[in-house]
């Protein structure tokens, strides 16, 4: 989904909007919310989309405040999905929300306003049992989303009104993973992108690369030879004392940067799965095959291999130490999060992103879970009093956020800004064509990650630690199953 769409264009395709939310002009001046912006000449000129027509209905809101709960700004949260500010004009993703907004308030004469907030899990929990009707939508983790959801906090949107659940700006793969019995209680798309911020890449040191002649990482993936195995091979290389200290500590160079701690996402990058939905929704456990037994043993081992993974908690200043070891030039891959981005822009050696890597040549596909534990979306509160008028608004920015916040955050912010080469564009394109959720971790079934978390240090396999969690977990998704299937 390239346009090439540069800054200069996108912020000339704001000014309008800007000028008439100063000046108080005639709302049908500005350019059509179905056309492009291109320029010819040196000359903008407006052309018409190819985009489906967004089919919903004529609406004036007399100047109705559509209220909106989300997180404010932290480590891994960077920017507002529904917020803006002048103050940060020219900031992208900023302005891509603003022009994005005013497009539907004025096409509907509403007002889109949001607060931001640390606590809100606790807000929307005291706002909706209070039977408040203080926001219209909020945006709390996808997982809390659905475990809340069974306590009647948030509604089903498959009964919210002109919400077309099949469209392409809706996210899909939610849907397919996560909507048990045909209910699904949080969503995200082209609306948010926080499911892409909190997706996961690889990133390399090309530098490192270019000293120890390793073969284009680019073209290993392209060949299908992007592994476990090559992963860390090319690591053992590089890996060196470079003190001469005898040790391997956190002042030498090393292959792999991690933590046994994130040893589930590897996991399910390796194809794996604690659950999933049947065709008709319903759950089934994944976690006790042979093949799950295999990954994670072969993955014990990898993480133990301390001479070429460096461990995060064996480190003076944990995940920002790896960044520092990466951006000195001593360590050929740093597994990491999307948001990681942003961290080594100011790199003096050019960086690279790769997918994660497939475990063996027997994977069929890469897999990218999402961080849903910290990934908010949208969530409607039960106290919603109109909810055709939610539907509405938020298919209108849904459908809106495809030509501004979706293409400022993939064309512009990434594949222009941030990475240094068109090549970590088209990994960007694998990565997020392949997102995956696991509906037994949304729902803590088992409590699964507490294996992860000290499986590399254990002398219990994840096949006898599943086995003993196994009945529990079966227990846990029939309390679930009830709640869904509306008993």
């Amino acid at each position: 989904m390239k346009k090439q769409l540069t800054a200069l264009l996108l912020l000339l395709a704001i000014m309008p909007v800007l000028m008439l939310a100063a000046c108080g002009g005639d709302p049908g001046s500005t350019p059509n919310a179905d056309s492009d912006v291109t320029e010819s000449a040196g000359e903008t000129t407006v052309a018409e989309s190819t985009r489906q027509p967004l089919n919903l209905p004529q609406a004036d809101y007399n100047g109705y405040e559509f209220r909106v709960l989300e997180y404010e700004l932290c480590n891994h949260i960077q920017y507002y999905d529904f917020d803006w500010s002048r103050d940060m004009g020219g900031e992208l993703i900023n302005d891509a929300v603003m022009k994005r907004n005013l497009i539907v308030e004025e096409r509907y004469n509403c007002i889109i306003t949001a607060k931001n907030d640390a606590n809100v899990l606790t807000l929307a929990r005291n706002s909706i049992t209070a039977g408040s009707d203080d926001y219209d939508i909020m945006e709390p983790y996808i997982n809390n989303a659905m475990s809340m959801s069974m306590d009647g906090l948030f509604l089903n949107f498959y009964d919210i009104p002109l919400i077309d659940m099949e469209a392409d700006w809706w996210d899909q793969v939610i849907q397919k993973d996560l909507s048990l019995m045909n209910r699904i209680y949080v969503m995200t798309g082209d609306i948010s992108i926080y499911d892409e911020e909190l997706n996961y890449a690889v990133y390399f040191n090309k530098k490192v690369v270019e000293d120890y002649e390793i073969d284009d990482p680019y073209e290993t993936v392209h060949n299908d030879n992007w592994t476990i195995d090559t992963m860390m091979t090319n690591g053992r290389l590089v890996s060196r004392d470079l003190d001469g200290d005898g040790k391997r500590t956190e002042f030498d160079s090393f292959g792999v940067l991690t933590d046994p701690g994130m040893l589930w996402l590897f996991f399910y990058t390796s194809g794996q799965s604690i659950a999933k939905l049947d065709a008709d929704g319903e759950p089934y456990f994944t976690a006790g095959t042979p093949r799950a037994a295999e990954v994670t043993e072969g993955l014990v081992k990898m993480f133990n291999e301390t001479d070429t993974v460096l461990w995060a908690g064996k480190c003076s200043k944990t995940w920002t130490t790896l960044d520092q070891i990466l951006m000195e030039n001593r360590c050929l891959y740093r597994p990491g999060s999307i948001y990681d981005i942003i961290y080594y822009r100011n790199m003096d050696a050019d960086f690279g992103i790769l997918p994660y890597p497939k475990y063996d040549e027997k994977q069929d596909d890469y897999y990218h879970i999402i961080a849903s534990h910290v990934c908010p979306g949208i969530a409607i509160p039960s106290t919603n009093t109109d909810t055709e008028r939610t539907g509405l608004l938020l298919e209108a920015l849904a459908y809106e956020s495809r030509d501004t916040v979706t293409e400022a955050y993939y064309d512009v912010n990434l594949y222009t800004k941030l990475s240094r080469d068109n090549a970590s564009g088209d990994m960007l394109d694998i990565i997020f064509a392949t997102k995956c959720y696991d509906v037994a971790r949304v729902f803590g079934w088992g409590n699964t990650d507490s294996i992860f978390s000290g499986l590399a240090t254990s002398s219990q396999s994840f096949a006898t630690q599943w086995a003993a969690r196994e009945e529990s977990a079966e227990a846990a998704k029939e309390i679930t199953m009830e709640f869904f299937r509306g008993k």
